[in-house]
Protein backbone atom coordinates (compact mmCIF):
# COMPACT_ATOMS: atom_id res chain seq x y z
CA UNK A 1 0.00 0.00 0.00
CA UNK A 2 2.93 2.28 0.82
CA UNK A 3 3.17 5.76 3.07
CA UNK A 4 0.77 8.78 2.17
CA UNK A 5 1.09 11.95 3.10
CA UNK A 6 -1.04 15.25 2.55
CA UNK A 7 0.62 17.67 -0.20
CA UNK A 8 2.37 20.40 0.53
CA UNK A 9 0.23 23.11 -1.38
CA UNK A 10 -3.15 21.90 0.88
CA UNK A 11 -0.86 22.50 4.07
CA UNK A 12 -2.99 24.38 6.80
CA UNK A 13 -3.47 24.10 10.20
CA UNK A 14 -6.93 24.71 9.90
CA UNK A 15 -7.79 22.63 7.59
CA UNK A 16 -7.97 18.34 8.71
CA UNK A 17 -8.96 15.66 6.18
CA UNK A 18 -10.02 13.29 8.65
CA UNK A 19 -12.59 15.81 9.75
CA UNK A 20 -13.51 17.95 6.70
CA UNK A 21 -13.67 14.91 4.68
CA UNK A 22 -13.56 11.40 6.53
CA UNK A 23 -15.83 12.34 9.38
CA UNK A 24 -18.06 14.17 7.12
CA UNK A 25 -18.96 11.17 4.08
CA UNK A 26 -19.13 8.83 7.37
CA UNK A 27 -22.10 10.68 8.82
CA UNK A 28 -23.46 10.67 5.03
CA UNK A 29 -23.04 6.88 5.07
CA UNK A 30 -24.43 6.40 8.44
CA UNK A 31 -27.43 8.74 7.36
CA UNK A 32 -28.35 6.38 4.46
CA UNK A 33 -28.26 3.37 6.54
CA UNK A 34 -30.35 4.99 9.50
CA UNK A 35 -33.05 6.36 6.67
CA UNK A 36 -33.23 3.58 4.49
CA UNK A 37 -34.37 1.31 7.37
CA UNK A 38 -37.48 3.57 7.21
CA UNK A 39 -38.13 3.78 3.49
CA UNK A 40 -37.82 0.01 3.80
CA UNK A 41 -40.36 -0.20 5.95
CA UNK A 42 -42.68 3.10 5.13
CA UNK A 43 -42.41 3.56 1.20
CA UNK A 44 -40.73 0.47 -0.82
CA UNK A 45 -42.77 -2.09 1.13
CA UNK A 46 -45.75 -0.33 0.48
CA UNK A 47 -45.06 0.75 -3.10
CA UNK A 48 -44.80 -3.33 -3.37
CA UNK A 49 -47.90 -3.81 -1.96
CA UNK A 50 -49.58 -1.48 -4.21
CA UNK A 51 -48.28 -3.13 -7.63
CA UNK A 52 -48.54 -6.55 -6.38
CA UNK A 53 -52.35 -5.57 -5.94
CA UNK A 54 -52.46 -3.77 -9.62
CA UNK A 55 -50.93 -7.30 -11.06
CA UNK A 56 -53.55 -9.39 -9.30
CA UNK A 57 -56.52 -7.37 -9.47
CA UNK A 58 -58.79 -6.39 -12.30
CA UNK A 59 -61.99 -4.09 -12.93
CA UNK A 60 -64.09 -2.96 -10.11
CA UNK A 61 -61.75 -4.66 -7.80
CA UNK A 62 -59.39 -1.79 -8.40
CA UNK A 63 -61.63 0.82 -7.94
CA UNK A 64 -62.52 -0.42 -4.42
CA UNK A 65 -59.22 -1.74 -3.24
CA UNK A 66 -56.53 0.83 -4.79
CA UNK A 67 -55.57 3.95 -3.34
CA UNK A 68 -53.93 6.04 -6.57
CA UNK A 69 -53.09 9.19 -4.89
CA UNK A 70 -51.17 7.75 -1.84
CA UNK A 71 -49.38 5.04 -4.73
CA UNK A 72 -48.01 8.14 -6.74
CA UNK A 73 -47.50 9.77 -3.77
CA UNK A 74 -45.08 7.70 -2.02
CA UNK A 75 -43.23 6.59 -5.30
CA UNK A 76 -42.88 10.30 -5.78
CA UNK A 77 -41.35 10.42 -2.47
CA UNK A 78 -39.00 7.46 -2.69
CA UNK A 79 -37.70 9.41 -5.53
CA UNK A 80 -37.31 12.54 -3.54
CA UNK A 81 -35.24 10.46 -0.89
CA UNK A 82 -32.96 9.54 -3.50
CA UNK A 83 -32.32 12.29 -5.68
CA UNK A 84 -32.04 14.44 -2.59
CA UNK A 85 -29.36 12.47 -1.21
CA UNK A 86 -27.54 12.55 -4.45
CA UNK A 87 -27.82 15.83 -4.81
CA UNK A 88 -26.02 16.51 -1.69
CA UNK A 89 -23.41 14.30 -2.18
CA UNK A 90 -22.24 15.93 -5.26
CA UNK A 91 -22.76 19.20 -3.53
CA UNK A 92 -20.69 18.15 -0.72
CA UNK A 93 -17.96 16.80 -3.57
CA UNK A 94 -18.46 20.25 -5.40
CA UNK A 95 -17.32 22.31 -2.05
CA UNK A 96 -14.45 20.19 -1.02
CA UNK A 97 -12.86 20.41 -4.49
CA UNK A 98 -13.28 24.45 -3.74
CA UNK A 99 -12.02 24.17 -0.80
CA UNK A 100 -8.87 22.36 -1.79
CA UNK A 101 -8.22 25.17 -4.56
CA UNK A 102 -8.87 27.85 -2.05
CA UNK A 103 -5.67 26.62 0.30
CA UNK A 104 -3.66 26.26 -2.68
CA UNK A 105 -4.67 29.62 -3.63
CA UNK A 106 -2.47 30.71 -1.14
CA UNK A 107 1.11 29.38 -2.43
CA UNK A 108 0.41 29.68 -5.89
CA UNK A 109 0.36 32.67 -8.99
CA UNK A 110 -3.00 31.89 -10.43
CA UNK A 111 -6.42 32.06 -8.66
CA UNK A 112 -9.31 29.88 -9.47
CA UNK A 113 -11.42 32.50 -10.44
CA UNK A 114 -8.81 33.13 -13.26
CA UNK A 115 -9.65 29.83 -15.28
CA UNK A 116 -12.23 29.44 -17.45
CA UNK A 117 -15.07 26.81 -17.01
CA UNK A 118 -17.51 26.33 -14.00
CA UNK A 119 -17.96 23.93 -10.87
CA UNK A 120 -16.36 20.31 -10.78
CA UNK A 121 -14.42 21.34 -14.09
CA UNK A 122 -12.83 24.57 -13.33
CA UNK A 123 -11.65 22.97 -10.21
CA UNK A 124 -10.06 20.06 -12.08
CA UNK A 125 -8.31 21.97 -14.11
CA UNK A 126 -6.88 24.21 -11.58
CA UNK A 127 -5.97 20.64 -9.95
CA UNK A 128 -3.99 19.66 -13.41
CA UNK A 129 -2.43 23.13 -14.88
CA UNK A 130 -1.98 24.84 -11.73
CA UNK A 131 -0.88 22.68 -9.14
CA UNK A 132 0.38 19.94 -11.71
CA UNK A 133 -0.68 17.37 -9.50
CA UNK A 134 -0.92 13.78 -11.83
CA UNK A 135 -4.17 13.10 -12.41
CA UNK A 136 -3.44 9.39 -13.74
CA UNK A 137 -4.19 7.32 -10.78
CA UNK A 138 -7.47 8.76 -10.68
CA UNK A 139 -8.96 8.45 -14.24
CA UNK A 140 -11.60 6.19 -13.39
CA UNK A 141 -13.16 7.98 -10.30
CA UNK A 142 -13.00 10.75 -12.66
CA UNK A 143 -14.71 9.41 -15.36
CA UNK A 144 -17.76 7.94 -13.22
CA UNK A 145 -17.81 11.92 -11.51
CA UNK A 146 -18.37 13.24 -14.96
CA UNK A 147 -20.95 10.25 -15.58
CA UNK A 148 -22.99 11.43 -12.14
CA UNK A 149 -22.40 15.54 -13.30
CA UNK A 150 -24.65 14.45 -16.11
CA UNK A 151 -27.22 12.85 -14.00
CA UNK A 152 -27.29 15.63 -11.26
CA UNK A 153 -27.30 18.25 -13.87
CA UNK A 154 -30.52 16.33 -15.27
CA UNK A 155 -32.55 15.78 -12.23
CA UNK A 156 -31.57 19.88 -10.97
CA UNK A 157 -32.50 21.97 -14.32
CA UNK A 158 -35.08 19.56 -15.94
CA UNK A 159 -38.74 19.70 -14.93
CA UNK A 160 -39.14 15.72 -15.13
CA UNK A 161 -37.11 12.21 -15.50
CA UNK A 162 -37.29 11.79 -18.96
CA UNK A 163 -35.05 12.20 -22.03
CA UNK A 164 -36.94 12.53 -25.55
CA UNK A 165 -35.01 9.79 -27.79
CA UNK A 166 -33.18 12.43 -30.15
CA UNK A 167 -29.54 11.92 -32.33
CA UNK A 168 -28.93 14.75 -29.62
CA UNK A 169 -29.38 12.80 -26.91
CA UNK A 170 -27.77 9.80 -27.94
CA UNK A 171 -24.61 10.38 -25.93
CA UNK A 172 -26.61 10.82 -22.94
CA UNK A 173 -28.90 8.08 -23.13
CA UNK A 174 -25.50 5.65 -23.39
CA UNK A 175 -23.97 7.69 -20.39
CA UNK A 176 -27.42 6.87 -18.40
CA UNK A 177 -27.36 2.94 -19.59
CA UNK A 178 -23.74 2.60 -17.99
CA UNK A 179 -24.57 4.05 -14.45
CA UNK A 180 -25.31 1.03 -12.06
CA UNK A 181 -28.32 1.00 -10.29
CA UNK A 182 -30.01 3.82 -12.55
CA UNK A 183 -33.14 2.36 -14.03
CA UNK A 184 -33.69 3.29 -17.70
CA UNK A 185 -36.90 2.21 -18.94
CA UNK A 186 -37.94 2.92 -23.25
CA UNK A 187 -40.93 4.65 -24.08
CA UNK A 188 -41.74 5.18 -27.59
CA UNK A 189 -40.83 8.08 -27.95
CA UNK A 190 -38.58 8.68 -24.80
CA UNK A 191 -36.11 7.29 -22.17
CA UNK A 192 -37.59 7.47 -18.44
CA UNK A 193 -34.76 6.97 -16.03
CA UNK A 194 -34.82 7.19 -11.96
CA UNK A 195 -32.41 5.77 -9.13
CA UNK A 196 -33.66 2.91 -8.83
CA UNK A 197 -31.51 1.84 -5.19
CA UNK A 198 -29.33 3.52 -2.69
CA UNK A 199 -26.27 1.64 -3.53
CA UNK A 200 -26.03 4.00 -6.55
CA UNK A 201 -25.59 6.46 -4.03
CA UNK A 202 -22.56 4.42 -1.60
CA UNK A 203 -21.40 3.99 -4.80
CA UNK A 204 -20.87 7.81 -5.45
CA UNK A 205 -19.98 7.97 -1.92
CA UNK A 206 -16.78 5.90 -2.57
CA UNK A 207 -16.07 7.35 -5.67
CA UNK A 208 -15.99 10.91 -3.60
CA UNK A 209 -14.13 9.50 -0.99
CA UNK A 210 -11.27 8.02 -3.16
CA UNK A 211 -11.44 10.63 -5.41
CA UNK A 212 -10.72 13.38 -2.73
CA UNK A 213 -8.18 11.03 -1.08
CA UNK A 214 -6.10 10.72 -4.16
CA UNK A 215 -6.03 14.53 -4.70
CA UNK A 216 -4.89 15.48 -0.89
CA UNK A 217 -2.66 12.74 -0.29
CA UNK A 218 0.48 11.36 -2.28
CA UNK A 219 2.26 8.46 -1.88
CA UNK A 220 6.09 8.92 -0.41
Amino acid sequence: MGIYTSRETFNDENFQFLIEVDFQLFSFKEYIKLTEKIIDREIKEEIKKYNKFLKQTTGDQIEIGYDVVDHEIKIYTHQLYLNSIFISLYSFLEKKMSQLCKLAEKNTYMKVKDLSGNGIFKYYKYFKKVLEINLVPINDEWTLITKYNKLRNRIVHFPDNTIEKSENNANLIETFKSINNLSIIEEEDFYEFKISDSQLLNDFLTVIERFLYKIFYVRI
